[in-house]
């Protein structure tokens, strides 16, 4: 599901980010230096906060979703998975977000020793999820509870 040329995109995405914002924030920091040279007090003022606004926003509303989703990569491609045969119960319509990543519940029934155990994963929303139906045999590669490949058998 994932590759490497996946995460190298998300990164230079991040990069490209950071270095918007530093510009402006470059250029924001000419004009604080201008105004304690001059002593614009009220323009210094200005530039401090709206430099340490936009710092925060720009960085929460575009750069932290890339660096979780960049996380997620790399767990998903360097970190520790495990295999689960089971079966598709259901898919949740509902989006979770889970550290910053969108997301969606996907219960399937694995066989256990008197009763099918329920078990819940969650399914990357960038990522199309395959057709399947209630009962569908599964092979579930996941780390931690996200899935990192899924084929039907």
């Amino acid at each position: 599901m994932y590759t490497e040329q996946d995460l190298a995109d998300i990164r230079q995405q991040k990069k490209k980010r950071w270095m918007v914002l530093g510009a402006v924030l470059v250029v924001l920091a000419a004009v604080l230096v201008y105004s304690v040279v001059v002593r614009l007090e009220w323009l210094s003022d200005a530039c401090t906060v709206v430099m340490g606004a936009l710092l925060l926003f720009f960085y929460d509303l575009t750069i932290k979703p890339l660096r979780c989703y960049a996380v997620h990569l790399d767990n998903a491609l360097h970190g520790r998975t495990r295999e689960l045969d089971c079966t598709f119960d259901s898919l949740s319509p509902d989006v979770s977000v889970v550290d910053g990543v969108k997301y969606r519940a996907m219960t399937t029934l694995e066989p256990g020793k008197k009763d099918p155990i329920e078990r819940m994963f969650y399914f990357d929303l960038n990522k199309p999820f395959p057709d399947l139906k209630p009962g569908d045999p599964l092979h579930v590669v996941y780390h931690d509870h996200e899935v990192v490949s899924l084929t039907r058998l």
